[in-house]
């Protein structure tokens, strides 16, 4: 099979299971097989009888070969309990963080030892809250295909349900299957939204699509009282990225979270700025509340970069100690540090007399300019 294309056909009028309508969805141009295994997830010879099925039925043009006759056994259809689509390779926990810096530079201001006059403090911190997180590639691929997934049903939905009446489609809404769920997961209703996710063949994968693609805050309010669904990390990750996520479930999710966490939802750039000022809200709130082990953990593990969105928040003793028995500091963690204002004046004495301090004039110059340093400090130096 050199090519596999996808027909013109009212959708109606096929019978398919689960497993074939996620199979047809990915058809969207001339494909192989083997671009449907790695599309689906599905093993090759599970693919080659699916599209023989949707061929003899008039869904699919395969190239090179006559359309095959039915098969004789009715492909095996999933219960209700795993009626979802596959899902594709993409792991379900967000990708760690890995935020790239302009160290190289940093370095060159920290030893220029010049007497500039330091820019504000919003500006002046090396890691910028624009940081992409790794794995941005693999997020962007999964949302093109999830992208044609809703082209796909939407046809379907177009078809057969624009045309009705609000009340006929979330009567609909609570006895469909198949296809047509997927395809009223798109409705804009949130009353029909309601009416899918009371339908007792409703999966994560119609929530993921609903948290994807509708764009009102009360049907978001609706899929926010399911718990089993909220609690999926993809459902989560779509609902960050949906512009209309209501503040209420956005704290609901934030929340149960560690700040390490929470700041990696901060600065990823593949979600709204108004979801991450709101996510910024509750890292700083958080931050305060958090132990001192927690708030040192955080500088540590992202060597300061998140010092630049934890605006009017301090350190504690507790924490300033576990900064202090560091044996080593990179010169990104005392430029970030030197460069909050909030740093405590007992760190800042410390850090002074630290080797790579002492062999950076710059940096040193950068420390004894903080208005927390000591003043015997900054006379002795």
């Amino acid at each position: 099979m050199s090519s596999i294309r996808p027909k013109s056909v009212d959708f109606k009028n096929l019978k398919l299971s689960p497993e074939e309508g996620f199979v047809l969805s990915r058809v969207d141009g001339p494909v192989s097989i083997k671009d449907l295994v790695a599309l689906t997830g599905l093993e090759e010879g599970r693919i080659v009888e699916i599209v023989g099925k949707l061929a003899a039925d008039g869904a699919l043009d395969v190239e090179g070969m006559a359309a095959p006759a039915p098969l004789p056994a009715a492909p095996q259809r999933v219960g209700p309990a795993t009626r979802a689509r596959p899902e594709t390779s993409e792991a379900d926990q967000i990708p760690p963080i890995e935020e790239p810096f302009e160290e190289e530079a940093s370095a060159e201001e920290a030893g220029d030892g010049g007497d500039s006059e330091a820019p504000a403090e919003s500006q002046r911190l090396v890691a910028t809250e624009s940081s992409p997180e790794l794995g941005s590639e693999e997020v962007a691929e999964e949302t093109r295909n999830f992208e044609e997934q809703e082209r796909n049903y939407r046809k379907i939905y177009e078809t057969l349900f624009r045309p009705m009446e609000r009340d006929a489609r979330v009567r609909a809404s609570h006895h469909a299957e198949g296809n047509e769920l997927f395809a009223l997961c798109l409705d804009p209703d949130p009353q029909v939204i309601n009416g899918v996710l009371s339908n007792h063949r409703t999966g994560l994968e119609h929530a993921r699509m609903i948290a994807f693609s509708h764009r009102t805050g009360a049907g978001l309010d609706i899929l926010g009282r399911r718990t089993e669904f909220v609690n999926d990390s993809q459902v989560q990750r779509r609902l960050f990225g949906n512009p209309q996520l209501p503040d209420m479930l956005l704290k609901k999710i934030v929340n149960p979270k560690l700040l390490m966490d929470v700041y990696k939802i901060a600065i990823n750039r593949e979600y709204p700025e108004r979801t991450r000022v709101k996510v910024r809200e509750h890292l700083i709130k958080k931050f305060s509340l958090a132990t001192s082990d927690e708030r040192a953990a955080l500088l540590i593990k992202t060597d300061g970069r998140c010092l630049i969105l934890l605006v009017n928040c301090a350190l504690d003793a507790r924490a300033t100690q576990i900064l202090m028995a560091k044996t080593t500091y990179t010169v990104l963690f005392i430029q970030n540090l030197s460069r909050w204002s909030a740093t405590p004046p007992l760190l800042l004495g410390y850090l002074l007399k630290q080797p790579v301090v002492r062999q950076n004039m710059g940096l040193r110059k950068m420390l004894l300019k903080h208005p927390n340093m000591p003043m015997e400090l900054k006379r002795l130096f």
